[in-house]
């Protein structure tokens, strides 16, 4: 399997230039690397690199602006694993403490 996509694949099939590819990375939205003398991004940032492309083809926000969204959603997702985690956590709690008074505690919601 492939893991590595060329700048020039990538721009032809967004149908961007490379030029601009570049201006992304160099802003550090993310990262070019070389491979075999070709300026290539790695598949595991595909997504990310996507995701640049449409926010600023389809909603025309800058590269700071991609930057911040960019920012935000990882945050978003960092607590988003967070609060499933505490979910767990609060439920193994509840388990142990029925297990320990049992019929002493109920839902309130």
């Amino acid at each position: 399997m492939k893991k590595y996509i060329t700048l020039r694949e990538f721009a032809d099939f967004y149908d961007i230039s490379v030029t601009l590819i570049r201006e992304f990375a160099d802003f550090g939205l993310f990262e070019i690397r070389m491979i075999q003398n070709k300026p290539c991004v790695h598949i595991d940032e595909m997504e990310r690199c996507e995701r640049v492309i449409r926010l600023y083809q389809e909603l025309g926000v800058n590269k700071e602006g991609i930057e911040i969204i960019l920012d935000l959603r990882q945050r978003i997702e960092e607590l988003q694993k967070e609060v499933t985690r505490m979910k767990h956590l609060l439920s193994k709690h509840e388990v142990r403490m029925t297990n320990l008074f049992p019929g002493e505690f109920f839902d309130i919601e």
